[in-house]
């Protein structure tokens, strides 16, 4: 493998394409799962080590006087990883738990304070604190600094 081959594998440029299909642009918040499918198209020979694909929140916070956009992975499911040939596609279907588990109670100055375990989705309606939610689809490969990714859009209703 000649350098400028080796410099853009490492850059993930000709290696594989992720792309999330069937899955959903909206959910009600009460929602207990997510599906999809997740389709990997080498486009050189490739290992990839596992697929990750999570419900991200998304929201504007000030940072020293500065807006910055955080991140947070509310669910995920990971795949198990795989070999793929050139110009070979795989498609592997995910279901992502959004159900909040337990709750525990915890007696707290006469008063009692629940504590959920699972994820929380709130509506995207507040004006004080926007939220978005995305699915977003990791390919992680062997050898590669920028893994594949895709993501879409999800409204929380």
């Amino acid at each position: 493998m000649g350098l400028f081959s080796k410099l853009k594998k490492g850059l993930g440029i000709g290696t594989a394409k992720v792309e999330l299909v069937d899955v959903p642009t909206q959910i009600n918040r009460n929602t207990q799962e997510v599906s999809g499918k997740v389709t990997i198209t080498a486009k050189s020979d490739q290992k990839v080590l596992s697929v990750r694909v999570a419900v991200v929140e998304i929201s504007n916070e000030e940072f020293n006087g500065q807006q910055r956009e955080m991140k947070k992975d509310l669910a995920f499911a990971k795949l198990d990883g795989f070999d793929l040939k050139t110009d070979e596609t795989r498609t592997l279907p995910f279901t992502i738990a959004l159900v909040a588990g337990d709750k525990v109670s915890v007696n707290i100055f006469g008063g009692t304070l629940e504590i959920s375990g699972g994820p929380s989705l709130s509506s995207s309606n507040s004006i004080f604190s926007p939220v978005k939610y995305q699915i977003v689809a990791v390919a992680d490969c062997e050898g590669v600094a920028i893994d594949p990714t895709d993501a879409k859009p999800l409204a929380i209703l």
